[in-house]
């Protein structure tokens, strides 16, 4: 078996849209379903990868392949670039409630903060969470960042129990807002990992993670 992570590109916009609509637990879908009557929100939201001057872009996203199939991707950024991250047109004013507890929860400064890590149903607990956890890792040493960052819901167990095992400390937790296509409840919490922190967890085995 062959796994490998590479830069994305614009024919992975399809798959990068698919996979972080099932990363996200139905954020995206209560943000961006409807915003273009009679369009699927896959393809809406692949309007947001294909933004080239947004954080969102696909230049911010990885995409990791088995065999040559892919299976799954990461998108994140440096936390500092959403300063200057253009408003995007397709976020309807009155979706914006959703968001307030990743609002209220901002991201270190110094952090490369990893918007979502996805796969295809069938590949997932086959351990690629961690590997591109670890690839997220190697990009926040290249862009010259002490630590990354990302928001999770505390009841995605699965997640929360990697991120927890890899060295992650939660910061922060805020309650999540309801909405039909979220499919959790309880509160969203905020994790950081120190660069100076990851050894340990660089040469961890690989875990299964869904």
């Amino acid at each position: 078996m062959s796994i490998t992570i590479r830069e994305a590109q614009v024919s992975d916009i399809p798959h990068l849209a698919y996979v972080c609509l099932q990363a996200t637990g139905g954020m995206f879908d209560a943000i961006y379903e409807g915003a273009i009557p009679g369009r699927e929100t896959t393809l809406i939201v692949e309007h947001m990868f294909s933004r080239l001057n947004a954080t969102s872009s696909f230049l911010n996203c990885r995409i990791l392949e088995v065999d040559g199939v892919v299976v799954g991707g990461l998108h994140g950024y440096a936390a500092t670039s959403s300063a200057d991250n253009p408003g995007d047109p397709l976020v309807r004013r009155d979706r914006f409630h959703v968001l307030q507890p990743f609002i209220e929860l901002p991201t270190p400064d110094d952090s490369y903060y990893i918007s979502s890590i996805g796969f295809y149903p069938e590949h997932r607990g086959r351990g690629y969470g961690r590997q591109l956890m670890l690839e997220a890792e190697v990009i926040a040493h290249s862009l010259g960042l002490g630590a990354t960052s990302l928001h999770v819901f505390e009841q995605n167990s699965a997640a929360v129990t990697l991120y927890r095992s890899m060295g992650y400390i939660e910061l922060g937790r805020r309650p999540v807002v309801p909405h039909p296509s979220i499919r959790y409840e309880g509160e969203v919490l905020l994790f950081e990992r120190l660069a100076d922190a990851s050894a340990s967890a660089m040469t961890a085995p690989l875990a299964a993670v869904s």
